[in-house]
Order: C-alpha cells, then sequence, then structure tokens
C-alpha cells in the first residue's frame, strides 16, 4: 500500500506545522547462496520505510515507520507533535524548499531483476565449478552468493518540492581458500553494478582464485621504515578516515584535525580529491537526503583544503550554503561522501615501483574501527602485501603492521600512479599511491 503523502500535508496544514516533509523508501532484495553444490539459502524481502519531520513551534518533530495504511498520515502527524514538545536543543530547525537545478537522470535497468531465479543459480552452480578447477590449491568455495535489489525513494515537503530517486542493482561474492601443504590463504571478490551484462564470468573466477594464490608462500619482513604504495584499495580506506575530518559538524564541535585549515595545505601538492555523486554508477545521487541537488566539487586541490561538507543545520550555524551532503543514519542527517575520486597522475604503477630499490607494496590493512583513530590521525594497522626488490613486486607478506599518522602519509605522498580504479566497496575512485616512508613491524 503506498502513503497518501496529500493527506499528510493536508493534515500538516490544518494543525498549523511551519513546514513538514516526507521521506519514503522501498526496498527489494532478492539473495541466494550456494554451498558444495547445493543452494544453501534463499530470501526475497519487499519493504517500506517513511520519516516524517515536522517543525512545531519552532521545533522538529519525527517519527519513523515501516506500517502503511489508512491512518497512517493521521499517525504520523501526532507523532510529530508529541516528539516536538519533548525536544530541548536549540539547533535551527530547516526543512529544505529545494534547489535552482537538479542533475536528474534515469538509471534504472529493468533488466536486471526481470530474469528467471532459475538462470542465477545455474551461473552460480558454473562459478563455483570454475573456481575449484581454477587451479588444484584452490581447495574450498566457503563463500559463493547474488544479491540483486531495487532502491526506490521520493522526498517530498510542504514548500511543494517532490525528488525521486529509482536504482536496480546487483552483484556477486565469492571467497576461496587456497592451500599449499600446511599453508591456508584466503582470497575474496566482490562484484557489484547497476548494469545488465557487465559481469564477466572468467574475470571474476580468475580475480577470485589469484587473490588466495598469490597470498600463498607469505612471511614476515624486517622491522623498519620503508617507502611504501599502497595498492588502490589501501589507499581508499586511508583516504576515507582522512576525509572524516572534513565533516563540518566535526570541525563545530572541534574534534577534527583540519579546524582552521580551510584553503591551506593538508597533503601533498601530488593529491587531488573530488567528490562527484553524478557519476553513473552504483553510488549515483542527484539529491541528499535533504534535497540539496548534488554538484561536482573540489574537496583538495592540489593539496589544499577546498570545502568542509555542510548539511541544512551545520550550514546554518556556520551561515553557508550546504554542500548537499546531507544523509541520514540514526535518526540524525550527518554529512556523508559519494563516489570519491583521486586525480590520477601521469605515471604507471611499474614507473613508480622501479625507482625503489627496497620498499613494501600494502594490498590490505586490517582493524580500521580498532587501529585507527581518524580525529587524531594516529593508526597501527595488521597488513599483508609484497615486498618491493630492484623496482619490482617480490615475495608476499603477511603478519605485519604499519605505523604512523595520516597527516605524514599524505604530506609524504611522492607520487601518484595512472591506474585508476572503482573500488565498489567503498565508493572510491583512485590510483596507488606512493608514500615516502613508513613505518613497518614484522619479525
Amino acid at each position: 500500500m503506498r502513503l497518501n503523502d496529500k493527506k499528510f500535508f493536508e493534515l500538516a496544514k490544518e494543525n498549523k506545522f511551519e513546514a513538514a516533509d516526507l521521506y519514503l523508501h522501498r526496498s527489494y532484495s532478492l539473495s541466494v547462496s550456494i554451498f558444495h553444490k547445493e543452494v544453501s539459502s534463499f530470501t526475497q524481502s519487499d519493504s517500506y520505510l517513511v520519516v516524517a519531520r515536522g517543525i512545531v513551534n519552532g521545533k522538529f518533530g519525527t517519527v519513523t515507520t515501516e506500517a502503511i495504511d489508512k491512518n497512517t498520515p493521521e499517525f504520523l502527524i501526532n507523532s510529530i507533535k508529541d516528539t516536538a514538545t519533548i525536544v530541548e536543543s536549540d539547533d535551527p530547525s530547516i526543512i529544505f524548499k529545494g534547489s535552482e537545478k537538479y542533475h536528474k537522470k534515469n538509471l534504472f535497468d529493468k533488466n536486471i531483476v526481470g530474469k528467471p531465479i532459475s538462470e542465477k543459480i545455474d551461473l552460480l552452480l558454473e562459478i563455483e565449478k570454475r573456481l575449484l578447477a581454477y587451479d588444484k590449491r584452490i581447495n574450498e568455495v566457503a563463500t559463493l552468493s547474488y544479491d540483486e535489489g531495487i532502491s526506490e525513494s521520493q522526498l517530498s515537503n510542504s514548500y511543494g518540492l517532490k525528488l525521486k530517486d529509482k536504482t536496480a542493482s546487483y552483484d556477486f561474492v565469492a571467497e576461496v581458500t587456497a592451500k599449499d601443504g600446511d599453508e591456508v590463504r584466503t582470497g575474496f571478490k566482490v562484484f557489484a553494478s547497476i548494469k545488465d551484462g557487465e559481469f564477466d564470468v572468467d574475470k571474476f573466477v580468475s580475480d577470485v582464485a589469484n587473490d588466495a594464490l598469490k597470498r600463498l608462500g607469505a612471511k614476515q619482513c624486517k622491522s623498519k621504515k620503508y617507502p611504501v604504495v599502497f595498492d588502490q584499495s589501501t589507499t581508499a580506506s586511508l583516504l576515507k578516515a582522512y576525509l572524516s575530518n572534513i565533516d563540518a559538524e566535526e570541525v563545530q564541535k572541534k574534534s577534527s584535525m583540519f579546524i582552521g585549515k580551510l584553503h591551506q595545505q593538508i597533503a601533498s601538492k601530488k593529491l587531488t580529491v573530488l567528490e562527484n555523486p553524478l557519476l553513473k554508477n552504483y553510488y549515483f545521487r542527484y539529491f541528499d537526503d535533504e534535497g540539496v541537488a548534488t554538484n561536482k566539487k573540489f574537496l583538495i586541490k592540489k593539496g589544499n583544503l577546498e570545502t568542509y561538507l555542510y548539511t541544512l543545520e551545520t550550514a546554518a550555524k556556520d551561515g553557508v550554503e550546504p554542500t548537499g551532503n546531507g544523509y541520514r543514519g540514526g535518526g540524525k542527517t550527518h554529512a556523508g561522501i559519494v563516489n570519491i575520486v583521486v586525480k590520477p597522475g601521469r605515471k604507471s604503477e611499474e614507473e613508480i615501483l622501479s625507482k625503489i630499490n627496497e620498499g613494501v607494496y600494502i594490498t590490505e590493512l586490517h582493524g580500521m574501527h580498532a587501529g585507527m583513530n581518524a580525529q587524531s590521525g594516529n593508526f597501527s594497522l595488521q597488513a599483508e602485501g609484497f615486498m618491493i626488490r630492484d623496482g619490482k613486486l617480490a615475495e608476499p607478506l603477511s603478519l605485519i603492521t604499519v605505523a604512523g599518522n595520516l597527516v605524514d602519509v599524505f604530506m609524504g605522498i611522492k607520487d601518484v600512479a595512472n591506474n585508476s580504479k572503482f573500488l565498489i566497496e567503498s565508493g572510491v575512485t583512485t590510483p596507488s599511491i606512493y608514500v615516502k616512508k613508513l613505518s613497518v613491524t614484522g619479525e
């Protein structure tokens, strides 16, 4: 059943709300997993979420529900009135009237969810078969699943704003183990897309299997400071932690490393980072959860911090315009970044590696939540990767620890490669980066 949004806004007017808005989200999903040639799990779900807000006597009232019937509009109005009476915060209450221009695009591909389930199960069985036949050292397919879904959102308010977005997506996830003697290593791969026909079975199988095989024979390196090259995925992990400090709320709370750093150097001049929510990929957004239009913008330009990220609330506090980065989570809107893009350099990764006599190439970082303090920038993380010897990748490494400070890492960038890669797990498009020196602990 669809919510009668017209009735909701009529009731809001009758109850003398200063303004009101509705966020409606429908989520359909299908998930199937294979284990040892059999379907181990199969689920389908179709759910609705309604978030309603209203300003009553200058205070925000908010309510969330998953139940929709003919009485829902009245329930929402009464709940908003009740919650507004207990709000003690003096934070500004704002419902956005709308941006002058929105860059709307239709990226919904109906073919993603139009195929028989039997075809998807047959494809998973074929992938499992190919993985086990790829190399005799691949001894187990621990995880193999397919997911598809439709995400449909609508944001409307009492000012007449009405925005809609609908996307379909699918993903394949696989994890295998490779065994050589007593040594066992794990390989993992995620593929996701919003376009039907992009999945390449041969490449997926090769990527998963080789991710495990290349780790066999790993050992520790000697403990000392090395030149370090971070691959695309580890660069993305460090960058997302670093960029959490450009949230204007963190700056206002005095808990950011970048207080007073706007338009000042915070990284090497080799580094330029943009946000581009309008890229036609898995993370496309043309409006944020507050109804503000999104746009491509520089975050860091040649090492200089170009902007903080503002929601309606934090923008009002600083007397500036919102940046289109307001996203809901946990009942509150926070600043988020969609589609981070690092500008690639001119050199290939091979050219950069060729200049390093002895160094470390990092491909995995573990324990980001426990070992990373994004506010101070200090980190100590278990890592995996490869030694760099005489300009080339050498033996694999495991059980090593990389430690330092994010400011030192990004200020210490010596070069940026040209091997940009879109990482579906993080929503970051980035090449590898070469950092002058970093402490690596091993044997």
